[in-house]
C-alpha cells in the first residue's frame, strides 16, 4: 500500500511536470558534466573469423569499453548537450580498424554531436553524423514514454528516483533528482520530473554525473549547432532507410 502510495505520489509530481515546457521550472541553470560509457562487442568478427588465431589474438588486445566526457549547460530558455573537447582522446588505432571491420556487416550508425534545445519554441536540433556526413535534425521537443518508479539511488549528493522505458528494443532506467526540477539529461534523455543524473541501457550504465554546477553557465557554452546540412526528422529517416537498403543490396551482392 506505502509503494502504491509513493508511486502515485510521482505520478502525480509528472503529469505537472509536463504542464510547462521543458526547463522552465524555477529558473534554474547549471553545467552538469557526465561520464558516458560505451561497450564493444564484435559480433560479426567473432562469427566470421573467430576461429582464426591471430583474429582471436587481435581481440583480445582491444578495450571492452571506452569512456568520454559530456557536458550538458542550461537556463531557462536554452540547453546544449555536447562532448568536452578537452577530455576527448583520439580513437586507438586497432578499436577503429575492428569497429570499421564490424560495421561493413551491420546498418550504418548515426552519432549525436551536440543535442540544442529550445525551449521558447519547444524545438531541439541535433548534430548528427552519419556515414562522414554531419546533419542537423530540427523536430519538435516531445515526451518520452516514462513510467516511473519507487526505487531510489543515490548519485552524488542527490537521492534519485527511477524511471523506465523501452526503446529500440532496449530497456532504459533512468535515475533523476526531484530536489533540481529540471526536465533534462543526457542525450536525447529528457522529461522527467527533475534533472537526469543517470541512464541505465539493459542494466549497464551508459551516463552517470561526475558533478553538478548550478550556477549560470556562460552563453557560450550553450551556441546553437551550425554545422551540416539542415534536414527535418522525417527527412533524416528517411536518408538513413536509403542508405540501409543500399548497404544491404551490396551485402547481397558480396557474398553471392
Amino acid at each position: 500500500m506505502k509503494k502504491n502510495k509513493q508511486f502515485l505520489v510521482w505520478s502525480i509530481v509528472f503529469l505537472l511536470s509536463h504542464s510547462s515546457k521543458v526547463a522552465s521550472q524555477d529558473q534554474l541553470s547549471g553545467t552538469i558534466t557526465y561520464q558516458q560509457i560505451t561497450r564493444y562487442s564484435f559480433e560479426n568478427i567473432v562469427a566470421k573469423r573467430g576461429n582464426d588465431p591471430q583474429i582471436k589474438n587481435f581481440l583480445a588486445e582491444l578495450p571492452e569499453e571506452r569512456t568520454n566526457v559530456q557536458v550538458l549547460a542550461f537556463n531557462s530558455k536554452k540547453a546544449l548537450f555536447k562532448e568536452d573537447d578537452s577530455e576527448k582522446d583520439a580513437t586507438p588505432g586497432n578499436l577503429q580498424e575492428a569497429l570499421n571491420w564490424e560495421s561493413r556487416f551491420k546498418p550504418p550508425s548515426s552519432v549525436l554531436q551536440k543535442m540544442y534545445y529550445d525551449f521558447e519554441k519547444n524545438q531541439k536540433l541535433e548534430q548528427m553524423e552519419y556515414m562522414t556526413r554531419i546533419f542537423l535534425v530540427k523536430s519538435d521537443i516531445a515526451p518520452l514514454a516514462w513510467k516511473l518508479g519507487s526505487e531510489k539511488k543515490k548519485i552524488l549528493d542527490y537521492t534519485c528516483m527511477g524511471a523506465t522505458m523501452n526503446l529500440d528494443d532496449q530497456e532504459i532506467v533512468a535515475w533523476f533528482a526531484p530536489e533540481i526540477p529540471v526536465s533534462l539529461g543526457p542525450a536525447i534523455f529528457i522529461g522527467l520530473p527533475g534533472l537526469i543524473l543517470a541512464v541505465e541501457r539493459n542494466g549497464e550504465t551508459a551516463y552517470v554525473a561526475t558533478s553538478v554546477d548550478l550556477t549560470p553557465p556562460a552563453e557560450e557554452s550553450m551556441e546553437k549547432p551550425d554545422k551540416g546540412t539542415k534536414v527535418t526528422q522525417e527527412q533524416f529517416e528517411s536518408i538513413k532507410e536509403e542508405k540501409e537498403k543500399e548497404q544491404k543490396e551490396n551485402l547481397s551482392r558480396d557474398y553471392d
